[in-house]
Protein backbone atom coordinates (compact mmCIF):
# COMPACT_ATOMS: atom_id res chain seq x y z
CA UNK A 1 0.00 0.00 0.00
CA UNK A 2 1.24 3.50 -0.80
CA UNK A 3 2.28 5.50 2.30
CA UNK A 4 0.20 8.53 1.24
CA UNK A 5 -2.77 6.45 0.08
CA UNK A 6 -5.62 8.32 1.82
CA UNK A 7 -4.42 11.70 0.52
CA UNK A 8 -3.65 10.91 -3.12
CA UNK A 9 -6.96 10.00 -4.79
CA UNK A 10 -6.52 11.90 -8.05
CA UNK A 11 -2.99 10.77 -8.83
CA UNK A 12 -3.52 7.02 -8.49
CA UNK A 13 -6.92 6.83 -10.12
CA UNK A 14 -5.59 7.82 -13.58
CA UNK A 15 -2.11 6.34 -13.21
CA UNK A 16 -1.37 4.00 -16.13
CA UNK A 17 -4.44 4.97 -18.15
CA UNK A 18 -2.62 6.35 -21.23
CA UNK A 19 -0.39 3.27 -21.41
CA UNK A 20 -3.44 1.04 -21.66
CA UNK A 21 -4.81 3.16 -24.50
CA UNK A 22 -1.50 2.93 -26.39
CA UNK A 23 -1.38 -0.87 -26.05
CA UNK A 24 -5.01 -1.14 -27.17
CA UNK A 25 -4.28 0.93 -30.29
CA UNK A 26 -1.17 -1.16 -31.09
CA UNK A 27 -3.14 -4.41 -30.70
CA UNK A 28 -6.01 -3.23 -32.87
CA UNK A 29 -3.62 -2.01 -35.59
CA UNK A 30 -1.65 -5.27 -35.66
CA UNK A 31 -4.87 -7.37 -35.83
CA UNK A 32 -6.17 -5.23 -38.71
CA UNK A 33 -2.87 -5.52 -40.62
CA UNK A 34 -2.78 -9.31 -40.14
CA UNK A 35 -6.36 -9.72 -41.44
CA UNK A 36 -5.64 -7.56 -44.50
CA UNK A 37 -2.43 -9.51 -45.17
CA UNK A 38 -4.30 -12.79 -44.96
CA UNK A 39 -7.05 -11.61 -47.33
CA UNK A 40 -4.49 -10.29 -49.86
CA UNK A 41 -2.54 -13.55 -50.03
CA UNK A 42 -5.59 -15.80 -50.07
CA UNK A 43 -6.22 -15.06 -53.74
CA UNK A 44 -2.62 -15.67 -54.86
CA UNK A 45 -1.88 -18.66 -52.66
CA UNK A 46 -4.86 -20.93 -52.42
CA UNK A 47 -3.73 -22.76 -49.30
CA UNK A 48 -1.95 -19.92 -47.55
CA UNK A 49 -3.80 -20.34 -44.21
CA UNK A 50 -5.69 -23.24 -42.78
CA UNK A 51 -5.86 -26.92 -43.62
CA UNK A 52 -9.25 -27.17 -45.29
CA UNK A 53 -9.49 -26.75 -49.02
CA UNK A 54 -12.61 -26.73 -51.14
CA UNK A 55 -12.28 -26.78 -54.91
CA UNK A 56 -13.90 -23.91 -56.76
CA UNK A 57 -17.56 -24.41 -57.63
CA UNK A 58 -16.98 -24.20 -61.41
CA UNK A 59 -14.83 -27.36 -61.44
CA UNK A 60 -17.59 -29.29 -59.68
CA UNK A 61 -20.46 -28.30 -62.00
CA UNK A 62 -19.87 -28.57 -65.73
CA UNK A 63 -22.82 -26.32 -66.57
CA UNK A 64 -20.88 -23.39 -65.07
CA UNK A 65 -17.76 -24.09 -67.19
CA UNK A 66 -17.03 -22.52 -70.59
CA UNK A 67 -18.55 -24.52 -73.53
CA UNK A 68 -15.33 -26.33 -74.61
CA UNK A 69 -14.53 -27.51 -71.07
CA UNK A 70 -18.16 -28.55 -70.53
CA UNK A 71 -17.96 -30.74 -73.67
CA UNK A 72 -14.85 -32.46 -72.29
CA UNK A 73 -16.67 -33.13 -69.00
CA UNK A 74 -19.68 -34.59 -70.82
CA UNK A 75 -17.44 -36.84 -72.96
CA UNK A 76 -15.73 -38.10 -69.79
CA UNK A 77 -19.10 -38.79 -68.15
CA UNK A 78 -20.40 -40.70 -71.24
CA UNK A 79 -17.27 -42.87 -71.53
CA UNK A 80 -17.41 -43.64 -67.81
CA UNK A 81 -21.07 -44.58 -68.13
CA UNK A 82 -20.39 -46.89 -71.13
CA UNK A 83 -17.50 -48.63 -69.36
CA UNK A 84 -19.46 -49.10 -66.14
CA UNK A 85 -22.64 -50.76 -67.52
CA UNK A 86 -23.57 -53.54 -65.11
CA UNK A 87 -23.92 -57.04 -66.58
CA UNK A 88 -26.65 -58.13 -64.16
CA UNK A 89 -29.58 -55.87 -63.50
CA UNK A 90 -29.79 -54.56 -59.99
CA UNK A 91 -32.23 -56.42 -57.75
CA UNK A 92 -35.51 -54.74 -57.07
CA UNK A 93 -35.65 -52.98 -53.76
CA UNK A 94 -37.35 -54.89 -50.98
CA UNK A 95 -40.90 -53.79 -50.24
CA UNK A 96 -41.26 -51.42 -47.34
CA UNK A 97 -42.38 -53.06 -44.11
CA UNK A 98 -45.96 -52.35 -43.10
CA UNK A 99 -46.27 -49.26 -40.96
CA UNK A 100 -46.31 -49.87 -37.25
CA UNK A 101 -49.43 -48.87 -35.37
CA UNK A 102 -49.27 -45.51 -33.68
CA UNK A 103 -49.91 -46.87 -30.21
CA UNK A 104 -50.39 -50.22 -28.59
CA UNK A 105 -53.21 -52.47 -29.66
CA UNK A 106 -56.45 -52.25 -27.70
CA UNK A 107 -56.01 -55.71 -26.20
CA UNK A 108 -52.61 -54.67 -24.88
CA UNK A 109 -54.05 -51.41 -23.54
CA UNK A 110 -56.91 -53.28 -21.84
CA UNK A 111 -54.49 -55.76 -20.27
CA UNK A 112 -52.27 -52.93 -19.12
CA UNK A 113 -55.31 -51.11 -17.70
CA UNK A 114 -56.38 -54.22 -15.78
CA UNK A 115 -52.85 -54.65 -14.38
CA UNK A 116 -52.83 -51.04 -13.25
CA UNK A 117 -56.25 -51.47 -11.61
CA UNK A 118 -55.02 -54.56 -9.75
CA UNK A 119 -51.92 -52.70 -8.60
CA UNK A 120 -54.04 -49.79 -7.38
CA UNK A 121 -56.40 -52.18 -5.57
CA UNK A 122 -53.44 -53.87 -3.88
CA UNK A 123 -52.04 -50.49 -2.85
CA UNK A 124 -55.49 -49.45 -1.59
CA UNK A 125 -55.86 -52.66 0.43
CA UNK A 126 -52.38 -52.20 1.89
CA UNK A 127 -53.18 -48.57 2.77
CA UNK A 128 -56.46 -49.70 4.36
CA UNK A 129 -54.63 -52.30 6.48
CA UNK A 130 -52.05 -49.74 7.57
CA UNK A 131 -54.73 -47.19 8.43
CA UNK A 132 -56.70 -49.80 10.42
CA UNK A 133 -53.55 -50.77 12.35
CA UNK A 134 -52.73 -47.11 13.01
CA UNK A 135 -56.31 -46.49 14.15
CA UNK A 136 -56.22 -49.49 16.49
CA UNK A 137 -52.87 -48.35 17.89
CA UNK A 138 -54.22 -44.82 18.36
CA UNK A 139 -57.35 -46.13 20.10
CA UNK A 140 -55.23 -48.38 22.33
CA UNK A 141 -53.10 -45.39 23.25
CA UNK A 142 -56.17 -43.29 24.01
CA UNK A 143 -57.72 -46.07 26.11
CA UNK A 144 -54.49 -46.54 28.06
CA UNK A 145 -54.29 -42.79 28.67
CA UNK A 146 -57.96 -42.69 29.79
CA UNK A 147 -57.45 -45.61 32.18
CA UNK A 148 -54.40 -43.88 33.63
CA UNK A 149 -56.41 -40.66 34.06
CA UNK A 150 -59.26 -42.60 35.67
CA UNK A 151 -56.87 -44.22 38.12
CA UNK A 152 -55.32 -40.84 38.89
CA UNK A 153 -58.75 -39.30 39.47
CA UNK A 154 -59.69 -42.16 41.81
CA UNK A 155 -56.45 -41.67 43.73
CA UNK A 156 -57.07 -37.90 44.01
CA UNK A 157 -60.66 -38.51 45.17
CA UNK A 158 -59.43 -40.95 47.82
CA UNK A 159 -56.79 -38.47 49.00
CA UNK A 160 -59.38 -35.69 49.12
CA UNK A 161 -61.83 -37.87 51.10
CA UNK A 162 -59.08 -38.88 53.51
CA UNK A 163 -58.12 -35.21 54.01
CA UNK A 164 -61.81 -34.39 54.56
CA UNK A 165 -62.12 -37.16 57.18
CA UNK A 166 -59.03 -35.94 59.00
CA UNK A 167 -60.37 -32.37 59.00
CA UNK A 168 -63.72 -33.55 60.38
CA UNK A 169 -61.93 -35.63 63.00
CA UNK A 170 -59.89 -32.61 64.11
CA UNK A 171 -63.03 -30.47 64.29
CA UNK A 172 -64.76 -33.14 66.40
CA UNK A 173 -61.79 -33.31 68.74
CA UNK A 174 -61.77 -29.53 69.10
CA UNK A 175 -65.49 -29.60 69.97
CA UNK A 176 -64.98 -32.30 72.57
CA UNK A 177 -61.84 -30.74 74.04
CA UNK A 178 -62.09 -27.01 73.73
CA UNK A 179 -58.96 -25.03 74.27
CA UNK A 180 -58.84 -23.21 77.60
CA UNK A 181 -57.36 -19.76 77.91
CA UNK A 182 -56.61 -19.50 81.62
Amino acid sequence: MHPHFPYSYGFHSWHGGPRRLVWFILGAASATMWIHHKEAHRQTHERYFGHCFRPPVASMRPDLLPPDEAAQWRARDISAAINNIPAVPAPAPAPAPPPLPWGYSEAHQDRQWEEEKLKLQAIGKQAENVMAKLSEDALDTVMTAMEALKAKLAQHREQREQAQRQLEKQLEEQKNNPHRFV
